[in-house]
């Protein structure tokens, strides 16, 4: 779809930065190559030994781990990719303000909860523990504090009682991996404003 309507133009570059197993990272290249989020994954940034490594290996993709101290390799990593987008997938560290700052509304973030509730760590656990009827996930911009940036979009999930924890953790990651790409390619290529708190997007994501 997204090659289509953009063929002969260089799609824009992202980064994309993971801690853990590295799933949205592979959901957001297949994205790329399947022609729904037309964009290049130039980098994966990762901070720590983790799978999304495996996963950037066997998909062709260029990865660094920062260095020590990680807050100004990424800076100065950054400045030298200089990416349209910064997309974090699991990156399990607070963005210092510096950077949050000189990269403002260019950071976006997945959260597997329908912020403003759990926010932070292992959320699908705290949602599940807390019994909620209703969860989701959240697309937000990155601002200096915990999971508090600007809403761009949520997608609500109904639990059902005869779920366990595993399964409601599935549903979860199927809705991040089919809506952050849709998400990420809305950003870049879309209308939108911030209003306040409020992100106006003027595209449907489904």
């Amino acid at each position: 779809m997204c090659g289509v309507l953009q063929r002969g133009v260089s799609p824009p570059e992202i980064v994309v930065m993971a801690s853990g197993n590295g799933s949205n990272f592979e959901a957001i290249v297949r994205a790329t190559r399947e022609g729904l989020l037309f964009a290049r994954v130039k980098k994966l940034i990762v901070d720590r030994d983790c799978f999304a490594i495996e996963r950037a290996k066997r998909l062709g993709i260029d990865w660094v781990r920062l260095e020590k101290p990680w807050q100004r390799s990424l800076t100065n990593l950054l400045r030298e990719l200089q990416p349209s987008l910064v997309v974090l997938a699991g990156f399990m560290r607070v963005l210092p303000p510096e950077i949050v700052n000189e990269w403002r509304w260019k950071i976006l973030n997945i959260h597997p909860s329908l912020l403003p509730a759990f926010p932070g760590v292992e959320a699908i656990r705290k949602a599940y523990e807390y019994g909620v009827k209703v969860t989701g996930i959240t697309i937000h911009f990155v601002d200096e504090g915990v999971d508090t940036g600007p809403i761009i979009f949520q997608k609500a999930l109904e639990v059902r009682n005869e779920w366990d924890l595993e399964e409601l953790e599935n549903h979860i990651h199927e809705l991040e991996h089919r809506y952050y790409p849709r998400v990420i390619h809305a950003v870049l290529h879309g209308t939108w404003r911030i209003e306040g708190r409020r992100v106006i997007l003027e595209e449907d994501i489904g």
